[in-house]
């Protein structure tokens, strides 16, 4: 129970997921703060910046005349600037005190009015000044220097060290974050989780509906953005009611479909066993033969056809769609001949591609037998193959009587023969062409035949050449 537990704990979850994000947000953005502060914090240019304004309001206790009183003067800034800067600087960065500012002042004539204990008793060389950070007994330190007209005004500040720097840097962000984490964490947490409800809502309405309950969903979702869903599962479950509805014609036209050539095959056998004369049972035995063969032939297309209309797509091979186009031809020649008609084959000598033998072969053969079948004694059957436009288009056209316009929208349905059919079938047929055409994402139309008589499909199918 426990292992359970501990699995689903740590299936995906989209809760989790989303706090991970927003945990990473605010790793990002301490680190982008981290990274600036440091940054500017080891910027000479913008250190200098902060320390030139450090000297010029020093510089206000300056004035032109009086050397002791300039001198009190920064001696008392010096002690209250420093104290001040204990206080705050240290409290604020939470490591060793790095060191008092120094302060150092001289005439312009070059005479020393005030120097803080540490700072240098003479002014330093212009190459240690233009480089913006100097020694001083052993210590480095940033130094700016201004000219007033009260005389020269010379400000040194310690420098902090990278390795305490950069702890205090990375810490001074996380108590900030740490909260604005927590303060956005429980709003984001209730939003996903009312957000989820009617999901979770949805799946018990799910749960709740019988297995055979294809109707379509009564439940709403409050936000726009689950409707799709609400939507799709109505798509699906309508396509289920249909394929089942379609499973359920299928059942019910097979059996009664089967239900002659089983009773003709019962029948025959009945007279065969009871007839003695030789002739007589010669005759049940061709007839016996005949409903044998239309109830074999039955099942193979029923086959076929359940087989194109199957999940698995069928493996594309390369053939020469000539080739089997041509075998196709001679295999009908026979029933062709018997009835007087020419059979006629328009196409290259060659035609490679890549495409689904057993769906083009079940195309090709029905096609074939229906113009054979339906075709006038004496008449023709022309098949046109050919490449164009990246497509196979094949054509079979006859020169017989024709569809009825009444037959014409029906003629793809299963079972379904034309009212003046003549010719025994079963219907499934141009089904079956129908389903193998679509499956190999092809497109097929009906037009007039040869010299406006007849019928004639259109094929075009998608061309893979070999490579």
């Amino acid at each position: 129970m426990w292992f359970k537990r501990l699995a689903d704990g740590l299936a995906p979850s989209l809760t989790r997921r989303v706090l991970l994000a927003l945990l990473l947000a605010f790793a990002l953005i301490w680190l982008v703060l981290v990274g600036r502060e440091y940054h500017e914090s080891r910027s000479s240019e913008s250190r200098r910046q902060v320390l030139w304004r450090v000297t010029d309001l020093l510089s206000v206790t300056l004035s032109p005349g009086g050397m002791e009183h300039n001198r009190q003067a920064l001696q008392t800034s010096d002690r209250l600037f420093n104290a001040s800067r204990r206080i705050n600087v240290a409290a604020k960065v939470e490591i060793d005190y790095p060191g008092d500012l120094l302060i150092s002042a001289r005439t312009r004539q070059g005479e020393r009015i005030y120097a803080s204990p540490g700072a240098p008793a003479t002014p330093l060389p212009a190459r240690d000044l233009n480089k913006g950070v100097v020694q001083l007994k052993g210590r480095a330190y940033r130094v700016a220097e201004r000219l007033y007209p009260a005389g020269y005004l010379t400000v040194f500040e310690p420098l902090i060290p990278d390795e305490e720097v950069l702890p205090f840097l990375t810490r001074q962000y996380i108590a900030p974050l740490v909260i604005a984490f927590s303060l956005i964490l429980l709003p984001l947490w209730l939003a996903i989780s009312r957000g989820l409800l009617p999901l979770r809502r949805l799946a018990d309405y799910l749960n709740r509906r019988a297995s055979d309950d294809f109707s379509p969903l009564s439940m709403s979702l409050p936000y726009r953005e689950l409707k799709p869903i609400v939507q799709a599962l109505d798509q699906l479950l309508r396509r289920s009611r249909d394929s089942i509805a379609r499973e359920r014609a299928i059942v019910q036209d097979a059996a009664h479909e089967m239900r002659t050539p089983l009773a003709v095959i019962s029948t025959q056998a009945h007279a065969l066993a009871r007839e003695e004369d030789a002739e007589a049972r010669q005759q049940n035995l061709a007839a016996l033969e005949q409903a044998v063969a239309r109830h074999s032939h039955l099942v193979q297309q029923l086959l076929r056809l359940a087989a194109l209309e199957g999940v698995e797509s069928e493996r594309r091979q390369q053939v020469d769609l000539v080739e089997v186009t041509r075998n196709a031809l001679i295999g009908l020649s026979p029933r062709a001949e018997e009835k007087g008609m020419e059979l006629e084959l328009d196409s290259p000598d060659g035609l490679l591609a890549s495409l689904a033998l057993v769906s083009f072969l079940s195309i090709v053969d029905n096609l074939l037998s229906n113009a054979v079948a339906y075709g006038r004694a004496g008449g023709r059957v022309r098949v046109r193959l050919a490449a164009a436009d990246g497509r196979i288009e094949l054509a079979v056209a006859d020169d017989g009587p024709g569809i009825a316009v009444d037959d014409q929208p029906h003629l793809f349905e299963r079972f379904y023969r034309g009212k003046a059919a003549s010719v025994p079938g079963s219907g499934l047929g141009l089904a079956i062409v129908w389903q193998a055409v679509r499956a190999q994402g092809g497109r097929i139309r009906m037009t007039e035949g040869l010299e406006g008589r007849g019928v004639a499909f259109h094929v075009s199918l998608p061309w893979l050449s070999p490579s």
